[in-house]
């Protein structure tokens, strides 16, 4: 997944009648009423996602103190990978996920 963090700007909400949430209030011939089609937005506030983004580039891009252990274990042999580990991450990489190990 990509997050464009140069994207800024909350949407006004439809006809100036939001819902107790935020969100435009919406009748169901908006929605696609009997159609069962289902409708969603996205809305934030600016000031909140600019202090995640600054949150965010605050952050190391890469984790030197988890790098430098795997480096030091490497060096020394100690790294190793179980047949079963290795196998799940095969599987997962080829469905295009990340099992997270």
């Amino acid at each position: 997944m990509r997050v464009d963090l140069l994207t800024y700007g909350p949407e006004p909400p439809d006809n100036n009648k939001t819902s107790r949430a935020g969100q435009s209030a919406a009748t169901p011939t908006q929605t696609g009423g009997a159609s069962g089609m289902d409708e969603t937005r996205f809305s934030f506030d600016q000031a909140r996602v600019q202090s995640l983004e600054a949150a965010v580039m605050a952050q190391p891009e890469i984790r030197a103190q988890k790098v430098g252990s795997l480096q030091k274990l490497l060096a020394t042999g100690q790294y190793a990978v179980s047949d079963a580990q290795l196998a799940q991450a095969m599987v997962a990489e080829l469905a295009g996920g990340n099992s997270g190990t």
